[in-house]
């Protein structure tokens, strides 16, 4: 299985990510730079597999990679347990509706280095958005499913997850090979391994 090219990853410090992401005019939409932004972002979703059936990531936000366009990718039956196999694509996607009832669970990003955290977030959300063809969407996502949707358009509008997170007790420090671990059986509830706020403003470059 071909592994995830992380150099195409913006720097957590890099100016772009904290900027809101240019929606996509509908008669653009079929535009060469257009589509040669999607085929970047699915080249990374990707990697170099000859079959498309198993993503390398469950989102991805255009900005991520350098793309100040509102478009990401979200795998709509991943889990957070390892479950993936259909990661869509989202045009110009807007959250028109969040539950009142919400949900603490983990989050990482390629965007962060090795800064991962807990964080609340609505359960359940409606989505707006644009297909390939410019067709407008609607739609209801909950659970895993919501969350990565929240954590990818919060991207496009200039935020990282951290942001949402008021309690030092979770913001973690998570290496590599830690990961497995830390997703697992819980293991991000209780993780010893804290990153303080001063070394993530030291990784944003503040």
């Amino acid at each position: 299985m071909s592994s995830l090219n992380l150099s195409k990853f913006l720097a957590p410090n890099d100016p772009l990510l904290s900027r809101v992401s240019e929606a996509i005019d509908p008669k653009d939409i079929y535009s060469a730079e257009i589509k040669l932004c999607i085929e970047e972002m699915l080249a990374v979703a990707y990697g170099e597999q000859k079959e498309r059936d198993k993503p390398l990531l469950v989102g991805l936000a255009a900005p991520q990679i350098g793309i100040s366009k509102r478009i990401i990718l979200v795998d709509v039956i991943a889990d957070g347990k390892g479950k993936i196999g259909d990661l869509r694509l989202f045009i110009n996607p807007e959250i028109v509706w969040k539950s009142e009832e919400q949900e603490e669970w983990y989050e990482g990003c390629f965007s962060t280095s090795r800064v991962c955290g807990i964080v609340q977030r609505p359960l359940k959300i409606r989505v707006r958005y644009q297909d390939r063809n410019g067709k407008f969407h609607e739609e209801e996502y909950s659970g895993y499913t919501a969350r990565i949707f929240q954590h990818e358009i919060d991207h496009l509008d200039g935020r990282e997850f951290v942001s949402r997170i008021t309690d030092d007790e979770k913001l973690h420090w998570v290496e590599k090979e830690e990961f497995p671990k830390y997703r697992n059986d819980g293991g991000w509830r209780n993780w010893p391994n804290r990153c303080s706020w001063e070394k993530w403003k030291e990784i944003k470059g503040k």
